[in-house]
C-alpha cells in the first residue's frame, strides 16, 4: 500500500488529478491493477488515501508542536501552531496545490475537510488556558479565525508566491497578524521576537 500511495504522488505529480489512472499508478508502482484494485477500487479512492494520509500528518505535526511548546506561554503555542501548520507545505508546494485546487471534495475525498476543524479545536483547548491573557473573547471564534487565516495564506502562498513558502518572511508575517488579533498591540511580556513597541513579530527560530 505504500508503494502504491507513493506511486499516487509521483503520477498527480506528473499528469494531475485528471491526467492520473489507476493504470498508471500500478505501472509506477510496479504492481499488477488487480493488486491494486484489492486496495483500492477506483482513482478517487487513491486520492483519498493519499490526503488523508498527509491531513492526518499535518493534524499530528500540529498536535506535537503544541505538546512541546512552554504550556505557560501562549505565544510559544501560537508560534508552534504557525510553523508546524506551514511546513508541510513547505516539504512538497506542488502536491498541495494538486490536491486543493484539482481534487473534487465529493465522495470519499470529503472527509479531508476535517481536517481544519480538527486543527482549530487542538489551537482552542490551548488558547483557553489562557483566556485572561487574550485580547478576544470567543476563544472557539478565535481558534477558527486563526486557522483560517494560516489555511488560506498557505495556499495562496502555494497557488500564487511558491517562493514565499520556503521562506522565514511569511511565517514571520503571519505571526505579526495573528499575534495583534489574539493579544492586542502589546502581546505579553517575557518572550522573544518583540519588536521595542512590544509587538511580537515571532521571528525567533
Amino acid at each position: 500500500m505504500d508503494a502504491i500511495i507513493e506511486a499516487t504522488v509521483r503520477v498527480l505529480l506528473a499528469r494531475g488529478y485528471e491526467g492520473t489512472t489507476t493504470i498508471a499508478v500500478a505501472e509506477r508502482a510496479g504492481v499488477s491493477v488487480g493488486s491494486l484494485y484489492q486496495y483500492f477500487p477506483n482513482k478517487e479512492s487513491l486520492v483519498a488515501a493519499l490526503a488523508e494520509r498527509h491531513a492526518s500528518a499535518l493534524v499530528a505535526c500540529v498536535d506535537d508542536a503544541l505538546a512541546a511548546a512552554d504550556p505557560s506561554d501562549p505565544e510559544a503555542a501560537v508560534r508552534a501552531f504557525l510553523r508546524a501548520g506551514l511546513d508541510p507545505h513547505r516539504i512538497s508546494p506542488a502536491l498541495h496545490r494538486i490536491l486543493n485546487e484539482q481534487v473534487p471534495r465529493i465522495g470519499p475525498l470529503a472527509g479531508v475537510m476535517e481536517t481544519s476543524r480538527k486543527l482549530a479545536a487542538l489551537l482552542e483547548r490551548h488558547l483557553a488556558a489562557h483566556r485572561a491573557r487574550l485580547a478576544v473573547s470567543d476563544v472557539r471564534v478565535a481558534a477558527f479565525v486563526v486557522e483560517t487565516v494560516l489555511e488560506a495564506l498557505a495556499h495562496r502562498a502555494v497557488f500564487e508566491r511558491p517562493e514565499l513558502i520556503g521562506t522565514a518572511q511569511l511565517e514571520a508575517e503571519a505571526t505579526t497578524l495573528v499575534f495583534a488579533y489574539l493579544f492586542g498591540p502589546q502581546a505579553p511580556q517575557g518572550t522573544s521576537g518583540q519588536t521595542s513597541g512590544g509587538r511580537a513579530l515571532g521571528r525567533s527560530r
